[in-house]
């Protein structure tokens, strides 16, 4: 059923919404994939901060002229498929990836992180960043390493206080 005019007024307004708070923007040219797979694709939405959605061209062209995202807009051609994150792009990097790396009729046409356009082969850079809690793992990691050791060095000096004393008591009988 075709859009009316104020529709289609809201679905740019939504769009430009998204794209206002989206880190990373990708879109897809998605000819060839079943209806099945287009669901699939829409299940990595299910994530929090990821919005998946096919738009139409001129739609889309206007709601990436109104963001930070312009310059992708001359690569709009055939069908596509916008997919942004706002929270975390490298695990939004590594869901898409492992779609497209699943699905050959998928073709990127465009990717863009923080307002800057990126060549395509850096999706798999994005995809190897860690995850927040990733992250938060690696820094207490090494927050933590500091506290063992000195810890250790202090728990050394009374267990080699009691080695000597042993080692005189030892050589005394």
């Amino acid at each position: 059923m075709p859009l009316n005019l104020e529709q289609k007024k809201d679905l740019v307004k939504e769009v430009v919404g998204i794209l206002g708070t989206a880190d990373t923007i990708l879109t897809a040219d998605y000819r060839g994939l079943t209806a099945n797979q287009l669901n699939e694709f829409r299940k990595i939405a299910r994530s929090p901060g990821i919005y998946i959605k096919i738009v139409k061209n001129n739609m889309l062209k206007m709601a990436l002229n109104d963001s930070e995202y312009s310059s992708i807009s001359e690569k709009i051609n055939g069908p596509q498929i916008l997919a942004t994150s706002s929270d975390n792009p490298g695990e939004f990097a590594k869901l898409v990836k492992s779609f497209i790396d699943d699905h050959e009729n998928i073709e990127l046409k465009s990717l863009a992180y923080k307002g800057k356009e990126l060549d395509l082969s850096e999706i798999k850079k994005l995809a190897s960043l860690p995850t927040y809690e990733e992250a938060i793992s690696m820094l207490m990691s090494v927050m933590q390493a500091p506290i063992q050791k000195l810890m250790s060095t202090m728990n050394e000096v009374p267990t080699k206080m009691v080695r000597t004393l042993d080692a005189v008591k030892q050589s005394k009988n």
